[in-house]
């Protein structure tokens, strides 16, 4: 995959949004193409977006899915700027609920033909802490392990 892919995506609220797909950029030689994926947040509203808009989120990453042999890097930042956290889960940072929610929003589209692997770097006690979530397709599921062994060997470095 030489160029990007942006997807706009406009909630049911009005937010807008890019959800962008670039290969992820790395020294390794990885056996089957690594994208990075990311939802840029570019016109916020001040109602929240709803399920319903997480769920057309996630089609969108499915169906990229199924249509190319990848595996998806996907990050969680720091950032709360942009993110509501239920009071249910204010004990979680910005990054753990935005890994917890990216998790749960795939498995609820139906990805049972996917395999996924989540890597937190540091003490997931702290807000310190980095989450990233790779997926790919179950018959893909070397190549995911490759990367994962890969991407832990560049982050104890």
């Amino acid at each position: 995959m030489a160029d990007d892919i942006v997807v706009p995506y406009t909630s049911s609220v009005g937010s807008q949004f890019l959800i962008n797909f670039k290969e992820f950029e790395s020294q390794e030689d990885f056996s089957i193409p690594v994208i990075d994926v990311s939802l840029i947040l570019v016109e916020a509203k001040d109602e929240a977006i709803g399920l319903r808009d997480l769920i057309a989120i996630s089609r969108i990453v499915r169906d990229f899915l199924n249509n190319n042999k990848v595996v998806l890097y996907y990050y969680c930042d720091h950032s709360s700027d942009d993110i509501f956290i239920s009071e249910r889960h204010q004990g979680m940072s910005p990054q753990a609920y935005r890994s917890n929610l990216f998790s749960s929003i795939l498995d609820f589209v139906d990805v049972t033909n996917f395999v996924k692997d989540e890597i937190i770097i540091g003490d997931a006690n702290s807000n310190d802490a980095h989450y990233i979530s790779l997926i790919t397709k179950e018959e893909d599921k070397s190549g995911l392990t490759e990367i994962s062994i890969k991407v832990q060997e560049m982050n104890d470095k």
